[in-house]
């Protein structure tokens, strides 16, 4: 049903499909004496009230009236009700993310950071060392903010930051593949962390250039 609020125009023709009665009303105007809620056919049905071809009773509106108003405002309520479902979906999709947050949050609690910073830590990275190889982001993966080192296509290790939150630090893990017979994606066995992402690229590439050198030694 259709209510004088879901009317947009500021103006509501109403006429007759059967002879040239027409009467416009203000919106505002009517809104002094009549309700917001007022259904359009009962604003028909007093406009017509005195055209000769009103009918009584009967499903559609007297007389053949009709008012463009009519398919405005439902065209308003059904953008209304479609914006209203996409702000239900967005929400749900919120607070699934902030699930999704939180699981992972929890995940990581136990991931605290002390002053030793992983494998091999007693190791300097010399000053001014820049990354060598091509580290790109792992977009295809579950965790697509890490980022993943390349020795041509040869993965070698994986960098990422977790939560200030979650670590207590404001740092940069690195993990080296290779250490283990599976390729991680969370802190274990050859891994560490570094004040920097640039750091701890290094640091896997420094890892990975060593255990390189000793397979082929």
């Amino acid at each position: 049903m259709v209510s004088l609020r879901d009317v947009p125009e500021e103006i509501i023709e109403i006429a007759c499909t059967q002879c040239d009665f027409r009467q416009d009303l203000s919106k505002a105007e009517v809104l002094k004496t009549s309700s917001p809620d007022v259904l359009l056919e009962v604003l028909v049905m007093n406009a017509t009230k005195d055209c000769e071809h009103r009918r009584a009773f009967g499903s559609q509106p007297p007389c053949g009236a009709y008012t463009d108003q009519v398919r405005s405002a439902e065209a308003a309520i059904l953008a209304r009700k479609e914006s209203e479902r996409k702000e239900r979906e967005e929400a749900a999709r919120q607070r699934a993310a902030e699930k999704a947050r939180q699981a992972e949050r929890e995940k990581n609690a136990a991931i605290r950071v002390g002053g030793y910073n992983g494998w091999m830590g007693w190791q300097k990275i010399p000053e001014g060392s820049k990354p060598r190889y091509r580290w790109q982001h792992s977009w295809a993966e579950e965790e697509p903010e890490d980022f993943i080192g390349l020795d041509g296509t040869q993965p070698i290790g994986r960098v990422f930051q977790l939560e200030a939150a979650a670590t207590s630090k404001d740092i940069w893990f690195w993990i080296l593949y290779g250490v283990e017979g599976r390729r991680r994606k969370r802190p274990g066995k050859g891994s560490g962390w570094e004040n920097s992402r640039l750091d701890a690229m290094c640091r896997v590439e420094q890892l990975y250039d060593e255990m390189s050198s000793k397979r082929c030694a």
